[in-house]
């Protein structure tokens, strides 16, 4: 019988986590001034974030219209109650804990956090403000009944994207986060809508991912020689980045032993997304009190904790009875299966 499971969704979910991971390490090693801000290590940091988050929503946003059904009331309902405890769960837990490790040692963090109120409610915490955005649009996105409304859904979105650029709109966090990255979550429901076929081999669109990823890299080192910070010029390189990447991961599906690779390590996306920059911090904590400085050191040892510290935490919590349910807490709550997994 054909597998007609969906790979590449979990593929890029991994690839963008990686992604995300390094972004937030070598960002945190130039603040700590362990690491000096060399032009390659600026460029690599600029260029990922045009798309690796908007990949994120974009998965989120495929498996929600894949998996959901929020077009009456009921469902809509329904829906919100389970993302209350899938996602609200993780998000105080991991969000509280960052804040009280960042008020305890704020001698040793990069930036002063804000107050507990602020940190939960008004400024998310990085990187748990994903979550925070993630259930917003899950409370107000309905899924697309049809194409049509799919298209209405498109043209919605890229108008509050590009309501977003007004400075007095973009200056408030909580609203920038949100109605910043609906068109992302939105291109993903798109997708699933208009039925891109994920299965179907197609080698000329396996060259074409090719070439616009290579085309998306020649372009990104453009912004950094102009010193270009325009929004809509971040917007657009976005665009072609998710779509390079989409397309390129859509055509790697092909390849059975990569996707039993990926789907390995997608397991453990969520711990290493909620847990990868408590570990970091902490080691580098731990290194700077022992007055260990080396460049190289830092590097190795921070990587390494930063991936395998949370994989080793979830095998952990999931041996320990109901430990898990800080992570997985839909787990040990009778849900429809239908939508358990649109996160």
């Amino acid at each position: 019988m054909e597998d007609k499971r969906e790979y590449w969704v979990d593929n890029l979910k991994v690839f963008a986590c990686i992604l995300v991971v390094l972004g937030h390490f070598f960002q945190s090693m130039r603040s700590s001034e362990i690491m000096s801000p060399s032009p390659s290590a600026l460029w690599f940091d600029k260029t990922i974030y045009f798309f690796h988050v908007p990949l994120f929503f974009i998965c989120s946003g495929y498996l929600y219209q894949k998996s959901s059904n929020t077009t009456t009331f009921n469902g809509w309902k329904t829906n919100i109650l389970k993302k209350i405890v899938s996602l609200g769960i993780p998000y105080f837990v991991f969000s509280l804990l960052t804040w009280c490790l960042k008020t305890l040692f704020a001698n040793s963090v990069n930036k002063k956090v804000d107050n507990i109120f602020t940190s939960l409610f008004i400024k998310p915490i990085s990187p748990y403000w994903y979550l925070y955005a993630l259930f917003f649009m899950f409370l107000i996105i309905p899924t697309f009944k049809n194409k049509y409304a799919a298209i209405i859904g498109i043209f919605i979105s890229l108008t509050i994207k590009i309501i977003t650029f007004i400075p007095l709109v973009s200056d408030i966090y909580s609203l920038n986060i949100i109605f910043g990255n609906i068109i992302w979550f939105v291109i993903g429901m798109c997708i699933n809508s208009f039925g891109a076929n994920m299965k179907k081999k197609n080698n000329l669109h396996f060259s074409l991912s090719f070439i616009l990823v290579f085309v998306f890299i020649g372009l990104s080192v453009l912004p950094e020689i102009y010193n270009t910070k325009h929004h809509i010029i971040s917007f657009a390189m976005g665009l072609l980045g998710c779509f390079a990447f989409v397309l390129l991961f859509k055509e790697l599906q092909r390849f059975n032993f990569l996707n039993k690779l990926f789907s390995y390590c997608a397991k453990y996306t969520l711990p290493i997304f909620l847990m990868h920059t408590i570990f970091a911090a902490a080691l580098r904590g731990v290194l700077n009190k022992f007055g260990i400085s080396s460049t190289m050191i830092h590097i190795i040892l921070g990587l390494f904790v930063s991936f395998a510290c949370p994989v080793i935490a979830a095998y952990i919590m999931s041996k320990i009875k109901y430990l898990d349910f800080f992570l997985y807490p839909n787990k040990y709550i009778k849900t429809n299966k239908k939508s358990e997994n649109n996160a």
